[in-house]
């Protein structure tokens, strides 16, 4: 490769390295479009004084991503690597295990396996089922904490969790359900979020939400009469409010993030055998009333409803222990064996022939609820519509076997995901944890009772994740219900809710009483009719959410202010001169795309053999060497070198990911291979970004290159002419810094274990609150890379700041600048030094406009900072007193309560300490930035434009 291509191809990876703090510290490096929800929380999460989080989104916004989004940029930014503990529900794991790949560049370990960093996280998956069975967090030894639905594990695996929560410094905890209407969920997940809150309830034998209250009404009190400031009312919230650590994004919030939804019900005039069956099932329920059989009456009703084939298994279980039983049993057994006919299945037929008629690639999810109705319908549409169909029956079984079942569970959804099966009939497995975005239609055959149910089976297609734009995607939404049957009033209650039609963020409570009601009118006991299920769908639709109603401080609503975070990253430049894109409104997320690409390209030139390549609707490139390396040639460590084979796939285009998105591609051989999504946190991305700044050429104010260009690039505008190119980088994360040992003083040689535990939780503490403000500061103040171009004309130096991207970018209409000298510029001494004087003294202005806007972007920033951490102070401090008082209370004749006491006080001394010295490193942060604001890696270099020679040709 020629030194030109080098030092060109040198810049765009120090660029590429720059744009990681840039990209929202690392975040944005994930395979997936940042929405504008997204980036806000994100951003919110890993810039707050603490990373500690209930991600609460409703269903479909995107909570995986966005707690990837975190870990990544927790990663980019930890000098070491980051150890994640990520607890899942058993049944959401192959979904987590995709999501991480396909995202996130990252696989957990299960327990017992060995693996070393892989884009500097190292994650294990810690089951559930293995806490259960006596297994335990290393909590000392991790620095992230992610849990999926935490309020639906097992009461020993919560406690466990909030255990280790008190050590490990991040916790982010995920649910669109999070039941914070309950006070027993409530303070779980405050125990969870609020560790110091956690420990000053247990230390004075109280509760964890009075404990909460009262900070809530200290903080009214003193700043209260400020709240008609909306700014600082919401700097209250953040930092005193009971919720101050939970995000709930309303799908409502982003109407135009998500598809159109269509509802279209079908309601049917029954055949004789529908009449028959919801018949006899009634007949036998009064039997058992009559012979006081103690039964689950809805949940028969519900079967009955749902397919003859559902009921014919439900009967096998039925007792037959009265006369009046046997008869109803009979009834029962004689109506299904007379096979009437089944009016939804008749319907479900004809409507998926017209789908599929208007579009024979369409693809729908038919909701069955049960296995029998699952097979039942399954072997009807293949049969009957000529489809082939998919389907995802019910977990059944041990725990110990839970994992087989998974693993058969995901097979049985690869056909409908690749696009070969159109049809998916689901049992209620489907119902969570899997995302079905790339369907058209969901079809109720079986109509859940439940609406909160009903939420979850759309949340699967309508969700984010799509290609295009989402506003302009419909989906369909189509129950099926027989006229004047238990499943139509049922219908009517739930339309009520609004659920089918705009997903109504309800409170589970809400949900519950709404269920109740729907199962006593079916059962018609208390007197309870479907009017009142009705009256009381629509009164709970209209009430206002009760989680609420636990705190004076809500949250207050972001949508403006996400509005505003994440049209700052869109209108930010890229880190090196990027041409602007004709016709096209300035974009720095695709921007940062075509900046990766262009440094592939340049690095095709002679290192690397990248092919276009595609599977299925799926396009990718692969990368391998355009000859095999040699001893002290350029390899990337994710690259190997042996041979060809060893080609790594790879997509750069975040439009170009296929959904749902692939873990592996095939490519000319059998062989999987993963598909890399480039970008930061990607170590294909990473090695090649420290491979190319490498094998950068060192340059000076003498060296001059003769490049020629190709026909219509932009650079033949200079021809004839040197241009003088200076970068440089102003990079302020050494501003902040910590100094443990003078918070934590000299450990004496007998220190008691209490006094050890407190000097390392407070160490622990200390890294944590050191780290949190450094990401503030960073996301305010990134490092930057500066350029300026200048001119010989002749007679003078002009700044032509404006070539830089042209400069920078070698390559038109897929041809290629060449270099065809690299000499010792003839320039005479004296007019070297007049260049070299103008473009430092452009750089200097540069750094001194660039250290401006970043020491008053932290001035503008560090009072409410300081109130916010000031507020986790008082916490820590709180606990700490809390806890001394109780060890005083203990009986000092006793050397280990002694050592307790001696323990508590230092913990408390420690934790006055700690803020003291964050308070001073905030305040002292100006001083600190103008101290580091010199500019490193300045280099300069001559490029000679010319025509190529192949113009003429």
């Amino acid at each position: 490769m020629s030194e030109f291509h080098r030092l060109l191809l040198g810049l765009h990876a120090q660029a590429r390295r720059i744009d990681r703090d840039q990209a929202l510290l690392g975040a944005i490096g994930v395979g997936a479009i940042a929405y504008t929800h997204q980036v806000d929380s994100v951003h919110r999460m890993v810039t707050a004084p603490a990373c500690r989080w209930l991600l609460a989104d409703e269903v479909g916004l995107g909570k995986t991503i966005q707690s990837i989004m975190v870990m990544r940029a927790l990663a980019a930014q930890s000098p070491r690597p980051l150890n994640v503990a990520l607890v899942v529900p058993d049944d959401l794991v192959s979904q987590w295990e995709e999501e991480l790949l396909c995202r996130g560049h990252v696989l957990a370990l299960e327990s017992g396996e060995e693996g070393g960093a892989v884009g500097n996280v190292v994650m294990r998956l810690v089951r559930p089922s293995r806490l259960l069975a006596g297994g335990k967090i290393a909590a000392t030894r991790i620095d992230l904490l992610l849990v999926d639905e935490f309020t639906k594990l097992q009461a020993q695996v919560r406690s466990d969790l909030i255990a280790a929560s008190r050590i490990i410094p991040n916790v982010v905890a995920l649910t669109a359900t999070p039941a914070l209407h309950l006070a027993a969920t409530r303070r779980e997940l405050m125990a969870l979020l609020e560790p110091e809150a956690d420990r000053i309830a247990k230390a004075e034998d109280g509760d964890i939400l009075k404990v909460l209250a009262e900070r809530e009404a200290l903080a009214i009190d003193r700043y209260g009469n400020q709240f008609q400031e909306a700014g600082t009312r919401r700097a209250v919230e953040e930092a005193y409010g009971l919720y101050r650590h939970l995000i709930r994004t309303a799908r409502t919030d982003y109407p135009d993030a998500l598809p159109k939804r269509i509802y279209q019900p079908v309601r049917l005039a029954p055949t004789d055998g529908d009449v028959e069956r919801a018949q006899t099932t009634r007949g036998y329920l009064d039997a058992a009333k009559s012979s006081n059989l103690d039964i689950r009456r809805e949940l028969l009703l519900q079967v009955g409803g749902r397919s003859p084939v559902s009921l014919r298994e439900r009967l096998s279980t039925l007792r037959r222990s009265s006369p009046a039983l046997q008869t109803a049993w009979q009834r029962i057994d004689s109506c299904l064996r007379a096979e009437f006919g089944d009016a939804k299945l008749d319907a479900l037929i004809d409507h998926l022939r017209s789908v599929h008629a208007r579009d024979p690639e369409a693809r729908v999810v038919v909701v069955a609820e049960d296995n029998p109705t699952t097979d039942y319908l399954r072997d009807a549409i293949e049969k009957l519509a000529d489809v082939k169909v998919a389907k995802k029956r019910r977990s059944i079984g041990a725990a110990e076997v839970l994992e087989v079942q998974i693993a058969g569970l995901k097979d049985a959804l690869d056909d409908f995901i690749s696009g070969e099966a159109t049809v998916l009939v689901a049992a209620d497995a489907a119902r969570e944890g899997h995302n079905l975005q790339f369907a058209d239609e969901i079809i109720f055959f079986a109509l859940p009772w439940s609406p909160h149910d009903i939420q979850q089976w759309i949340g699967r297609i309508d969700r984010l994740g799509t290609k295009g734009v989402a506003a302009n995607r419909r989906i369909a939404i189509t129950p099926i219900v027989i006229d004047e049957s238990i499943e139509e009033q049922i219908l009517e209650v739930l339309e009520g809710t609004g659920v089918f039609r705009k997903s109504e963020v309800f409170d589970e409570s809400e949900w519950e009483l709404i269920s109740k009601a729907i199962g006593a009118a079916a059962d018609g006991s208390g007197g309870a009719s479907w009017n009142d299920a009705a009256r009381e769908a629509k009164i709970l639709g209209e009430s206002y959410d009760a989680w609420l109603q636990a705190t004076r401080l809500p949250p207050s609503p972001r949508t403006a202010i996400a509005t505003r975070c994440e049209a700052r990253y869109r209108s930010r430049p890229y880190a090196a001169p990027m041409a602007e894109v004709e016709d096209s409104i300035p974009n720095w997320y695709s921007t940062r795309e075509r900046a990766a690409e262009t440094m592939i390209k340049i690095a095709r030139e002679d290192y690397l053999d990248v092919r276009g390549a595609r599977m299925g609707d799926q396009r990718f490139s692969t990368m391998w060497y355009k000859k095999q390396p040699g001893p002290g040639d350029l390899t990337l460590p994710d690259l190997d070198t042996r041979n060809a084979w060893y080609r790594q796939a790879y997509i750069t285009r975040r439009a170009a990911i296929e959904c749902p998105p692939r873990t592996h591609v095939v490519h000319k051989d059998p062989e999987k291979r993963q598909l890399h999504f480039f970008d930061h946190g990607c170590t294909l991305h990473d090695s090649a970004i420290a491979a190319f700044e490498m094998q950068t050429p060192s340059t000076n104010i003498m060296t001059e290159f003769v490049a020629e260009y190709p026909v219509g690039h932009p650079a033949l505008q200079w021809v004839g002419r040197r241009l003088l190119v200076a970068t440089a980088e102003l990079d302020l994360r050494n501003a902040i810094s910590l100094d443990l040992e003078t918070i934590l003083g000299l450990s004496p040689s007998k220190a008691s274990k209490p006094e050890q535990d407190a000097r390392n939780q407070a160490g622990r503490n200390a890294l944590a609150q050191f780290q949190a403000d450094r990401r503030w500061m960073i996301d305010l103040a990134p490092p930057e890379m500066l350029f300026t171009v200048y001119v010989d004309d002749g007679d003078d130096m002009v700044m032509a700041d404006v070539a830089a991207s042209a400069l920078l970018d070698p390559i038109h209409d897929g041809r290629v600048a060449r270099q065809i000298g690299k000499l010792r510029t003839s320039l005479s001494g004296e007019r070297l030094k007049v260049a070299r004087s103008m473009a430092t003294n452009r750089l200097g202005k540069l750094r001194h406009d660039c250290l401006a806007r970043a020491v008053a972007a932290v001035r503008n920033a560090v009072e409410r900072r300081r109130f916010a951490v000031r507020a986790d102070a008082n916490n820590l401090i709180d606990a700490a007193r809390s806890e001394l008082t109780a060890a005083q209370g203990l009986d000092s004749t006793h050397e280990f309560n002694k050592a307790a006491q001696r323990g508590a006080a230092l913990a408390l001394e420690l934790a006055e300490t700690s803020w003291t010295a964050r308070v001073s490193r905030l305040e002292g942060l100006e001083e600190a930035m103008q101290d580091a604001g010199h500019l490193t890696n300045m280099r300069m270099f001559w490029i000679a434009p010319r025509t190529s020679s192949d113009e003429g040709r």
